[in-house]
């Protein structure tokens, strides 16, 4: 018996919440349309947030697409300024080892030419000329070649630098900047190149800009930024390789030869001081020699004369 008291229905449950609930005065159909009412609502919704979310699946997919993307990106970056900064590393260094050594080559240049002078006023006063002459000639023949791998390293460490002519110098200027958009925009490169020091140079002259000269990282940057100097034909723009006085010196003796082959539809290679047309080598010196040995057409007209002028017309075919 104390067992059947304790059961209760499912209905006697449900009517207890409802009383405590709602109270006696509410009925158990309002309760249960309340409830139905509620689920609608909520279905709704849902429904229409599972149309808004299928019609963005594209979009977020392109939105992560475009993140991969990016990050991929990112990391290529990252690493490539690793590299960057690794190569500048390495170019400080290399650039260092090759100042320090170019100053022991010069000194040693200078302290034999030294050596040189000293034995040529000694010369005079001895007489052991010819052994002091043999001594002298190994002494010049050492100096020259020194001053052949001075040269030689001079050109190595300036084989990455290209010099920019024309651009207008503005105070506080960004040399890097400049350099930056004249090559995107006037010799049409959009590739990013990598730069190792940029910065004019030389003395200022009233309404004349310094050249810049730029240090690159990569000398297949230089070779295709030397190559798009045709773009520059017909401005006041110039790009030219940096190379020693003395050598520079040398080439401004073959710009006209060059030039001159180059109308002549030859083939034209200079590589440091040397032309080549035609794959043959050429000397400048050699050239003026010829010209200078020309003797100059004599005149067959002797001057302040007349012209003779014939009294009768000429005859075709006479």
């Amino acid at each position: 018996m104390g067992d059947k008291k304790n059961k209760k229905s499912t209905a006697d449950i449900l009517q207890e919440s409802r009383h405590v609930l709602y109270g006696d005065e509410v009925e158990v159909a309002t309760v249960l349309e309340n409830v139905l009412t509620l689920l609608n609502r909520m279905d709704t919704r849902l429904v229409s947030i599972e149309k808004n979310t299928s019609k963005n699946t594209s979009t977020l997919t392109q939105m992560n697409d475009k993140l991969n993307s990016l990050t991929a990106r990112v990391i290529t970056v990252e690493t490539d300024i690793v590299n960057v900064k690794s190569r500048v590393s390495d170019l400080e260094t290399s650039s260092e080892g090759t100042g320090n050594l170019f100053e022991e080559v010069k000194s040693k240049t200078c302290f034999l030419e030294k050596d040189i002078e000293q034995l040529k006023r000694n010369n005079g006063d001895s007489n052991d000329s010819q052994s002091i002459k043999d001594e002298l000639r190994k002494l010049e023949s050492y100096n020259e070649k020194l001053k052949g791998k001075l040269l030689d390293m001079q050109c190595r460490s300036m084989k990455y630098n290209l010099i920019f002519t024309g651009l207008q110098e503005q105070r506080d200027e960004n040399c890097e900047m400049k350099i930056r958009q004249f090559i995107h925009n006037e010799m049409k490169i959009q590739k990013p190149l990598e730069f190792g020091n940029i910065h004019r140079f030389g003395k200022s002259e009233p309404g004349k800009p310094r050249p810049i000269i730029a240090r690159f990282l990569y000398y297949s940057d230089l070779d295709m930024v030397k190559k798009a100097g045709r773009n520059l034909r017909g401005t006041f723009y110039g790009v030219n390789e940096q190379f020693p006085p003395e050598i520079e010196e040398q080439r401004r003796k073959l710009y006209p030869i060059a030039k001159q082959a180059r109308k002549e539809k030859l083939k034209v290679v200079m590589k440091r001081d040397k032309l080549y047309i035609n794959d043959k080598l050429v000397k400048p010196d050699e050239i003026a020699d010829d010209t200078e040995h020309k003797e100059p057409q004599r005149s067959t007209t002797r001057p302040n004369k007349r012209p003779r002028v014939n009294s009768t017309p000429e005859r075709d075919g006479s």
